[in-house]
């Protein structure tokens, strides 16, 4: 039986076999430099009102509907209900319109502009978050960015740990219906050549009752040109790539694919697949389910990696996804998993090509509703962007029900 390395190790010993993977854990790194590309420019408003955190809010708003138009609004019953390196979140309520809406702030430093206003004003999709409208405050002498944002009541990281809590995994069938938009989500970014890069449960909001779920915090999101540098250091370390473990800096969407991967195997099982300690440990409880990477796997993940990977006679049985999932795990949900967590990037089924596979086949049945009786959210309603693969996607994705041809 293979022994678990100590975490102050750079190595992974398995046999006689050596994975070195020294100088990769770059988790010293802060915030500030992680994201040091972070330089689109965003329009300026001019009002900077300081305000309490519970206090009543009176700015001058830019709609995201209309370019260039402004208007009044007043936020009311502000509540804090989130809070990380990204700054706040609030939950408020618009007085004019009585709609509950989320307000992030950001606080900007020095030259640096936020990306996410950028793309969030770029996209616009049913499974996407809905960038209502944002404005500059000032806050202790800082300039801080509000993006006020649509409100969904809980995350799927608290769905997935409040089954966790009763020893429950989610249903299948909700597992299907999240983990479907979640995939269209990541499709359409990917279509337009963005990247997400920290796909993960916290980062997704949903109504359970609607069966609704929406991609949101596009703070690490980027859109990616061959060729281009982008930080290795990106991605919640439980649902990071192994390419960005091995210090890629020239990678693609398919980041996201394996991300995706994880999170599909977290709503299945109910915990995290990979949980490493730091990023070493990281690559260390991939291998101990997915098996060794070859060298030609290596090569693809990371043309430049110099690690000395010696892979002879390395003696380890992996679980195996099978064996880690839980017993009455459908196969097809296994296979769209295994897919999805390949090595090598160019392996890994895209995001719209995964909703076209059989575990997803019972949402595309008539009759089907949610298991409170409820209709199915929008599935269907694709942009043309989304199935520019062609008419065959197209075909397998919708239902022969459904009127339409491409």
């Amino acid at each position: 039986m293979a022994q678990r390395r100590p975490t102050t190790s750079t190595q992974i010993e398995k046999g006689s076999g050596l994975v070195d993977l020294s100088g990769v854990d770059r988790s010293t790194i802060p915030q500030s430099q992680q994201h040091s590309e972070t330089v689109i420019d965003y329009p300026e408003a001019n009002d900077e009102t300081s305000v309490s955190s519970n206090a009543t809010l009176r700015v001058t708003v830019y709609m995201n509907e209309v370019r260039g138009q402004r208007q009044e609004l007043t936020f009311i019953n502000r509540e804090k209900i989130g809070q990380g390196t990204f700054g706040r979140v609030y939950r408020a309520r618009i007085q004019q319109t009585n709609e509950i809406c989320a307000i992030k702030e950001v606080e900007m430093e020095g030259h640096f502009k936020n990306r996410e206003l950028e793309i969030l004003r770029q996209v616009s999709h049913t499974n996407i978050i809905n960038l209502k409208s944002y404005f500059n405050r000032a806050d202790n002498g800082h300039d801080v960015l509000c993006l006020v944002l649509e409100f969904l009541p809980m995350s799927a990281y608290m769905l997935i740990r409040n089954y966790r809590k009763q020893n429950r995994r989610a249903p299948l069938l909700y597992t299907k219906i999240f983990c479907y938009q979640m995939l269209r989500a990541l499709g359409y970014l990917h279509s337009l050549g963005i990247a997400h890069r920290d796909v993960k449960p916290s980062n997704m909001v949903l109504d359970y009752d609607a069966g609704v779920l929406k991609l949101c915090d596009l703070g690490s999101a980027k859109r990616l040109v061959k060729g281009e540098r982008s930080v290795a250091y990106i991605c919640s370390r439980y649902y990071r790539a192994p390419e960005l473990l091995l210090g890629c800096i020239d990678y693609s969407v398919a980041i996201d694919a394996w991300s995706a991967g994880t999170v599909i195997a977290e709503f299945l099982n109910g915990y995290p697949i990979f949980r490493g300690d730091d990023s070493s440990d990281q690559m260390y409880k991939i291998i101990r389910i997915m098996g060794i990477p070859t060298r030609d796997d290596i090569v693809e993940m990371n043309p430049q990696y110099r690690g000395d990977v010696d892979l002879t006679g390395v003696r380890l049985q992996p679980r195996t996804l099978q064996g880690y999932l839980p017993t009455r795990t459908p196969i097809i949900a296994i296979d769209l998993c295994a897919q999805l967590l390949q090595y090598r990037p160019s392996s890994r089924i895209t995001c719209m090509n995964a909703l076209a596979t059989s575990f997803f086949d019972e949402l595309r049945e008539q009759r089907l509703k949610l298991p409170n009786g409820k209709p199915l959210p929008p599935l269907f309603n694709f942009k043309n962007i989304e199935v520019t693969q062609g008419t065959a996607l197209y075909n397998a994705l919708m239902p022969a029900w459904i009127n339409g041809e491409l």
